[in-house]
């Protein structure tokens, strides 16, 4: 194998098929039988959002990509690409077990000259002060010498496809770490941007998605001044949106989610307290973050009294839209879901989506995605999903959340 790809996901897989697709042998791994199985059998939505599933076809069928469950083994290679999750945990720590999982495997596999990319989201310094000294003692080879090793995060938006038009930041351990890993990635992406160190590349990615979390909360609070105004946010946020310099809009909302955005601004706070730092504005933006979801129940408190509906209590809430975006089969750190939780305190819930089957609470009750028919006394619409059906009903009311605040639908 000319490459081997482990972590099949929304990364893994996108970096698995462009190789592939530049005429390399590629050997996908990952720890999930159905994830493989899905692909394998080419099933509706196994792309995830981030791949062409044509393109995931071809590349199947010419030979050039195959697929292991990482119970198999992993083959010898000349290139190592790591994409495995790196979630948060519960205290918005790293959770490097997989990653560590992953490089314990190559370590075993590889061979002298071989070149590790990781592509994983890393809080600074987890690829020199954490993976590093692991490989390096499990293979016994030096590093930046025996082997080589480099940091490349991947700029992913699910729902979009067209990844290998983004420009990928990327740094090695040593000079030849990067030069080899800039060669691999040109492969793969029209364009490379090298960077000094790893822990460059890694302040990169936790900066671009911590950006995006200080805005859109900032944005979140525009919507209450302006609702508190009586103004339009939308209007606002367009006629902002007519200059030309000095302004990147971003839209208000429930709670940003997904596996980079929360999570990254979490690595953000918690490296500058390593170094006797502090960092106000992003702990406040994910305090804003984090109260979207209680403030958006508490917004259909207020909509339902306003409206002479029966309280949340006595009702049967129908969720539409659980995913942390639209048109994208994901639901880590999804503020529809954390609103969910929030509801079932209270209300009896159920939810629809057509990207998630099931669904587990947090207090242990399995929901299954119901029509969006089933019988509510209420509709919440979290997540619009534009490639579904919109969500109608002549019978219940029916607000839109998904700016955050409810808007009762016509």
């Amino acid at each position: 194998m000319d490459v081997v790809v482990i972590g099949l996901g929304f990364t893994g897989l996108p970096t698995a098929v462009a190789a592939a697709r530049a005429g390399m042998t590629v050997l996908g791994v990952d720890a999930s039988r159905e994830r493989i199985g899905e692909i394998t059998e080419q099933r509706p939505g196994c792309g995830r959002g981030t791949v062409d599933e044509q393109d995931l076809g071809g590349a199947l069928a010419s030979g050039r990509l195959r697929l292991r469950h990482s119970a198999d083994g992993i083959p010898h290679s000349g290139t190592y690409v790591l994409c495995v999750p790196t979630p948060a945990d519960h205290r918005g720590r790293l959770d490097v077990s997989m990653l560590n999982q992953a490089a314990d495997d190559v370590a075993r596999s590889m061979r002298p000259g071989a070149l590790v990319l990781v592509q994983s989201t890393c809080a600074p310094g987890t690829v020199e002060e954490v993976l590093l000294p692991r490989i390096a003692a499990m293979s016994g080879l030096r590093p930046g010498l025996d082997f080589h090793l480099a940091h490349s995060p991947v700029r992913t938006d699910p729902g979009n496809v067209s990844v290998d038009t983004v420009p990928r930041v990327v740094a090695g351990h040593t000079p030849r770490c990067t030069e080899l890993a800039v060669r691999f990635v040109g492969r793969v992406a029209d364009r490379v941007v090298p960077v000094s160190s790893p822990r460059a590349a890694e302040l990169v990615k936790v900066f671009e998605n911590t950006f995006r979390m200080v805005n859109i909360s900032l944005a979140c609070e525009l919507a209450a001044l302006c609702r508190a105004q009586r103004v339009d946010v939308d209007e606002v946020l367009a006629a902002a949106g007519t200059k030309p310099y000095g302004f990147l809009r971003h839209r208000p909302g429930p709670g940003a989610g997904g596996d980079c955005v929360p999570v990254s601004a979490g690595f953000f706070t918690a490296s500058a307290r390593r170094y006797g730092l502090h960092s106000p504005v992003v702990d406040a933006a994910i305090a804003v973050n984090e109260a979207m979801p209680a403030h958006t129940v508490h917004r259909v408190r207020e909509a339902l009294a306003a409206r002479g509906l029966p309280p949340l209590r006595r009702c049967r809430v129908l969720v539409a839209g659980v995913t942390y975006k639209p048109d994208t089969a994901n639901v880590r750190q999804s503020a529809a879901v954390r609103v969910l939780n929030e509801l079932a305190a209270e209300a009896e819930v159920a939810y629809h989506d057509p990207y998630i089957p099931e669904l587990v609470l947090d207090n242990g009750t399995v929901l299954r995605s119901q029509p969006v028919t089933a019988p509510a006394d209420l509709v919440l619409v979290m997540t619009r999903h534009a490639a579904k059906d919109p969500v109608r009903r002549a019978d219940v009311p029916v607000f839109d959340c998904s700016s955050g605040d409810p808007v009762e639908v016509a």
